[in-house]
This record gives C-alpha cells, structure tokens and sequence, in this order.
C-alpha cells in the first residue's frame, strides 16, 4: 500500500507539473500572439495605402496619380510607417512643390487650379473665367463711349466694372504667389458682375453672403445694416467693424470671426463630408485666424487617421 500510495503521489506530481508547464507555455504563447497580430502600419494592406494617395492627389490637385507617382507615394509612405510626417511631406508636395510634373505645370500650380474651381463652386455656381471677361469686354466698349462723351461719371462705373471682374481672375495666381490671402480671394468672390446677377438684387445679395460664407441667414439687425450700406451707401458697424461701401462690406464679412469658423466648417464638410465638432472648430480657429495660413488648415485634416481611413 506504501508503494502503491508513493506510486499515486509521483503520478500526481508530474500531471501538476505538466499542467503548469502547459498553462505557462499556453500564456506566452496567447501573449506572443497578441503582439504579433496587433494593428501596426505594417499590416496595412497596399490597396489602402494607395486609396489615400489617391484621394490626397483628387482633394488637392484635381487629379489622380499617374503610375509612377503612385508607386512612389505608396513606398515613401510605407517606408516612413504611414507616420504622420510622411503624410504632411505628400500634402505640402502637392500644395508647393514647382517642379515641372507631367500632365502639370507643377504641383503648386495644379493646386492653385484646383482650390480655384472648387472656391467658384462655393461662390459663383462654378462660373468659367469668360462668364467674367463678358463684363469686362462690356464695360470696356462702356469705357470708350463715356470717354469720348466726356462722361466722367461713366468711365468711373466702367472701370470699377472691369476692376472686380478682373480682380476674380487675378485671384488665382495673387493668392498662388502668396500676394492675397483667402479672404481676398472670397471678398473678391462676392464683389463682381457674376455674383450679382446670381443673387439678383440687395435682398438676396445680402442673404446670399451669410449664407455663402456663415451658412446662416443674417439676423433682422445685420441685415437692415448690410442693406443700408450696400443699397444706400451707408456707413454701418457689423462684426465689430466698419463699412460704407459694396466693396467694404465684402472685405468686412470676410475678416470677421465667423469667417474663419465657415471656413473650417466648408473644409471639414469638403474633406471629410460631416460638420466639425466644436472642439474641432476651436482647435483650428486661432491658428487659422492668426497665420491665415488655409494650407495648413487642409493639411491637419489630410493627416489625421479618419481622413486616411487606416
């Protein structure tokens, strides 16, 4: 009975000591494969990677990537682990780089081509360049005749004519070469024959320009004042400044605070097709408003791991 109780106690030992073995090699193991299957940029299929470049390459330049500028976008991205600076060096490639590209003047060109279209879409329906030069062409003929009339007041209205018009074509390459800003260019997108005679008279003009830029209608205070400037010309204080004029109405619209919050919201609804969230609005306000900086501002989001879809 000794031997066979020693027998039992051995027996049992060894199945214990087994068992443990088996449970700590089983721990490793469930660890070892926890790591080795944990979501790295490595793991990313290509066919994703080369989804986000060619969304970068649509959003910024207008375009697809041509095959060589796929296959070199998709491996600098993977040699850099999809790291947030490596997604930062495409866009700001696509935004500035003047190398001479097929297909493209250059990148930067493209780029200033694009944000112009898309800027027209928002503001002026999509309006071609000939839709402006028509008033140009007119006012010039307009011009002659009042000066060989001797109308003063004519030549006045003519030239102004042909200044805002030839204004919104001068937009693209002034804010290209860092010459203007974007609330120029958007103040301009408001001060032309186009615009007016898409929001026909001061009524809807004046509707039309908070809702283009603000994407909200004016209350009955702002617009009894945006009216009385525009239609009468009278001096009148909105978003904390001052104009009397169409003209300093636009420009004032567009370096007021609400200006900023619509332009981070159209880029968040272009970018990524939803509203920002407040916090979202407050983290890009201040930056956006001190640099004026709007490159900057689509490059933040281009960046992100929602833009990429990683």
């Amino acid at each position: 009975m000794a031997g066979t109780s020693r027998t039992l106690f051995v027996w049992s030992f060894r199945v214990v000591f087994l068992a443990t073995i088996f449970v700590s090699c089983k721990s490793t193991e469930d660890k070892n494969f926890e790591n080795n299957t944990a979501i790295t940029p490595h793991r990313i299929p290509t066919i994703k990677i080369e989804g986000y470049v060619n969304r970068v390459f649509i959003d910024l330049i207008g375009r697809t990537p041509l095959e060589t500028e796929m296959a070199v976008e998709t491996d600098a991205l993977k040699a850099a682990n999809l790291g947030k600076a490596s997604r930062e060096a495409l866009v700001t490639k696509l935004q500035t780089n003047t190398d001479p590209v097929v297909g493209d003047s250059s990148y930067q060109v493209a780029y200033g081509e694009r944000l112009y279209i898309i800027i027209k879409s928002r503001m002026v329906e999509g309006a071609e360049n000939p839709d402006f030069t028509r008033y140009i062409g007119n006012a010039n003929f307009s011009l002659k005749v009042a000066r060989a009339n001797g109308d003063s007041i004519g030549v006045f209205r003519a030239l102004e004519i042909i200044n805002r018009n030839q204004a919104v074509l001068d937009a693209k390459y002034e804010y290209r070469d860092n010459e203007i800003t974007l609330n120029e260019v958007f103040a301009r997108m408001m001060d032309n024959g186009v615009y007016d005679n898409i929001n026909m008279n001061t009524f809807n003009f004046v509707n039309a320009s908070f809702d283009d830029l603000f994407y909200r209608f004016p209350t009955q205070n702002e617009f009894d004042i945006a009216f009385n400037i525009i239609e009468k010309n009278e001096t009148g204080a909105l978003f904390g400044g001052f104009a009397g004029t169409k003209g300093e109405y636009c420009k004032l619209l567009t370096e007021s605070d609400e200006f900023y919050e619509g332009l981070i919201r159209w880029t968040y609804l272009t970018l990524l097709d939803r509203d920002p969230t407040t916090a979202e609005v407050s983290s890009h306000f201040q930056s956006l408003q001190s640099t004026q900086d709007f490159r900057a501002l689509q490059k933040e989001i281009i960046i992100t791991d929602e833009y990429a879809d990683f």
